[in-house]
């Protein structure tokens, strides 16, 4: 369709990343790891032998690692999602705010995997960058059913998300509830499955024909509901029927404040030359705070929000948000960061990638599953 051309010409000119390949790992039963193996007898005599050297420091090294882990456990820290701490003269790390191990005001690196930059809040998936269906990703899917608070719908116990997901829009409704009594809306659709994308492409097909299908369902592979954090809603109350989000007119708090809580209309109708999707109003997707926020008042989808963050990197002009004043775009390299939340990209390298983290706060690292990652850090006011 001409929406997505444009869109192909629209990466073209901003320096994306070719269409790749659509990639996939397999299920356990579909490797062949789905088969009982013959249990071996615990009564079985076995010849005693003199302790392995080499076993005995692998079990060593496992004991101080698992010591290591524990400590962060125990001490309110958590390792960030896919990369690895480096510690170095030239530039030691702290983790957490610094201040807790005696690295206070000392800079933080992560080494990130080539893999990583598929992963986390801010991944685009659309038509030109498919989902990679990372090997662990299938963990974090669960039933909303399951975690999910009294104050809104789910259409049946098929219907599944992230649970990181489930528990923000937990926290969305619960304020939601609390500003306005209403409790009606319906989580109507969440995470797909590559096959269930098949089907409902097909189902689509077969019932509107081709045309229609491209304009409302992603190809399978290039559909933002593989990533778990996407959502259809609707409006379902008991007795009277189903109703849309964007006329029902109690959902007016829910559109003007989602935003607030990480939450995006994904595929608005201005947006449908960049998007390639048609104008959806019952599609939203988590992305995070602030980015929700920055995205609402600079008007941007995410496709260009991806792009508008290239222009901020650590060693050169980084965006600084505040809840109060909204974005500063001045924050230079000399500046120092002493509050509030520093936003910037990092291009990702072959194989890894070192990822500068300021010192003395708080971050998340996310991949933009094209070319790099946007790294936003927080400082309370001291």
């Amino acid at each position: 369709m001409s929406e997505r051309n444009n869109w192909n010409d629209h990466a073209s000119a901003n320096g994306f990343y070719p269409q790749q390949e659509i990639k996939r790992t397999y299920t356990p039963e579909e490797a062949g790891h789905g088969r009982r193996r013959r249990p071996v007898s615990r009564y079985r005599r076995r010849r005693r032998r003199p302790p392995n050297p080499g076993v005995i420091l692998i079990v060593l090294i496992f004991v101080a690692v698992f010591g290591v882990c524990i400590y962060f456990l125990a001490s309110g820290r958590s390792a960030p999602a896919a990369g690895t701490d480096l510690l170095s003269t030239a530039e030691s790390t702290g983790a957490g705010t610094g201040e807790e191990n005696g690295l206070a005001g000392k800079e933080r690196v992560l080494v990130l995997s080539e893999e990583a930059v598929h992963t986390g809040d801010l991944i685009l998936v659309n038509y030109a960058y498919p989902y990679t269906f990372p090997a662990d990703a299938e963990e974090e899917i669960t039933a909303v059913s399951a975690y999910k608070n009294d104050k809104y719908y789910v259409r049946d116990n098929n219907s599944k998300l992230r649970r990181s997901t489930i528990e923000k829009f937990n926290i969305l409704t619960e304020a939601y509830f609390a500003a306005t009594g209403f409790s009606s809306l319906q989580v109507n659709s969440g995470y797909r499955s590559y096959q269930e994308q098949v089907d409902l492409y097909a189902e689509y097909v077969a019932t509107n024909g081709e045309e229609y299908a491209k304009a409302y369902v992603a190809d399978p592979g290039y559909s933002e509901h593989h990533t778990g954090l996407a959502m259809d809603l609707n409006v379902y109350v008991p007795g009277e029927g189903i109703y849309y989000v964007e006329s029902y007119e109690p959902c007016a708090w829910f559109r003007e404040n989602c935003e607030d809580y990480g939450f995006i209309l994904r595929y608005p109708s201005e947006k449908v030359d960049i998007t390639g999707i048609n104008y959806e109003s019952w599609h939203y997707r988590y992305v995070g705070t602030p980015h929700a926020r920055i995205m609402e008042e600079k008007d941007l989808c995410l496709e260009e929000y991806i792009d508008f963050l290239r222009s901020y990197t650590y060693d050169g002009t980084r965006l600084l948000y505040d809840a109060d004043m909204g974005v500063t775009e001045t924050l230079a390299p000399e500046e120092p960061f002493t509050e509030g939340t520093l936003i910037y990209f990092v291009p990702a390298e072959e194989g890894e990638t070192r990822c500068r983290i300021p010192a003395d706060c708080t971050y998340a690292v996310s991949g933009n599953n094209v070319d790099g990652f946007i790294v936003t850090a927080e400082k309370a006011a001291s």
